[in-house]
């Protein structure tokens, strides 16, 4: 499976936060007041008592109640009283952070500090980078992540656009799409499913179906491309389509990351991004650790092509087997040559960002 990537569900689909938003904000509390605690049941010089939350009562109990957790507030004590060098408390409870994450061993889960979630919410927030053509009536959309905040609203405004220019059939490339937000992928779903279930979301409390009723959903004939780094929000997408019988998927066995990531504000400013949900398909199906298998198994270029390249694919399949099958059956479904002939150039719609 690809390193690093995210299947983020910071909203559900009717824009109402997700996630224990609670949780690592507890134990970052904790971890203080716990400190305080201890500092006065050892004869701290304040005499008066520490006013602990009502909220983190449990929580203070259980690490106090621990050898562990009393351990850790004794390092940390010793440190900021003994150590010689220089001790800041904020690096230090920084570190414990990071320190708790890297104990859980899971890949999916990421500890952002304040500079870290800066710089990518600058991804987050900036356009989504799109590449929409068309080649004569075939409309050919590739979407290189789920990252984008604007994913979803970019993929339905370049269809429509293609719409407008009389396509007829549509190709989807999410090779090479590691994912990204959840709500962006299912708003894609939206644009092609009407009426049914997009998939389940499994967490430790119970699992809930999400769907959509959209009437107006695009009935074009559709195929869908991926690859082994197909993953998360792109399985989510392709693994929809596929099951619901409105798509073919061509291409490769997908990664198989089937869990995502809630985000989990921190008060110093930082996140946590933590593995608290398991997609499966509308079958019910789990995509973790399996992936999506293809209705055309066929390898074909691991690299993103330039337009260019794209558009020669139609004359000179050999540049991308995968892309040149799609277009050979998406052609016998609509019955003709997608409006030019050999060795005439199609009209190309250049590559955008929204």
């Amino acid at each position: 499976m690809p390193r690093g990537t995210d299947c983020v569900s910071n909203v559900t689909p009717s824009g109402v936060p997700v996630g224990h938003r609670g949780g690592v904000r507890c134990v970052f509390r904790t971890i203080l007041t716990g400190c305080a605690v201890l500092v006065f049941a050892v004869g701290g010089s304040v005499a008066a008592q520490p006013i602990v939350d009502v909220r983190y009562e449990g929580v203070v109990a259980d690490l106090m109640a621990t050898p562990e957790g009393l351990a850790f507030l004794e390092a940390f004590r010793a440190i900021r009283r003994d150590y010689l060098g220089e001790a800041d408390a904020s690096d230090l409870l920084d570190g414990a952070i990071r320190g708790m994450v890297g104990a859980l061993a899971d890949p999916y889960v990421r500890y952002l500090d304040v500079d870290q979630l800066a710089a990518e919410r600058r991804t987050t927030r900036g356009p989504a980078s799109i590449v929409a053509l068309s080649l004569g009536d075939l409309g050919y959309l590739r979407l290189a992540s789920f990252d984008s905040e604007r994913a979803g609203d970019s993929f339905a405004a370049e269809l429509e656009i293609l719409m407008q220019r009389g396509v007829r059939a549509l190709i989807v490339d999410l090779r090479g799409n590691t994912g990204g937000l959840v709500l962006g992928g299912l708003q894609v779903l939206d644009v092609f499913l009407s009426e049914v279930v997009l998939g389940y979301r499994a967490t430790r409390f119970g699992q809930v179906p999400l769907g959509y009723a959209n009437p107006r959903a695009v009935s074009l004939p559709l195929a869908v491309l991926i690859d082994r780094d197909t993953a998360s929000t792109a399985e989510i997408v392709a693994g929809a389509l596929q099951t619901s019988g409105r798509a073919r998927l061509y291409g490769e066995v997908s990664a198989g990351k089937g869990v995502g990531q809630s985000t989990v504000p921190l008060s110093h400013g930082g996140e946590l991004r933590l593995v608290t949900f398991a997609w499966s398909l509308p079958d019910g199906r789990s995509i973790d650790g399996w992936g999506l298998t293809p209705d055309m198994p066929l390898r074909g270029q691991v690299a993103a092509l330039e337009v260019g390249d794209l558009v020669r694919v139609v004359l000179e399949p050999e540049l991308d087997p995968v892309l040149a099958m799609a277009v050979r059956d998406l052609r016998r479904v609509v019955g003709d040559d997608l409006g030019y002939g050999a060795g005439s150039a199609p009209p190309i719609q250049a590559e955008t960002s929204r």
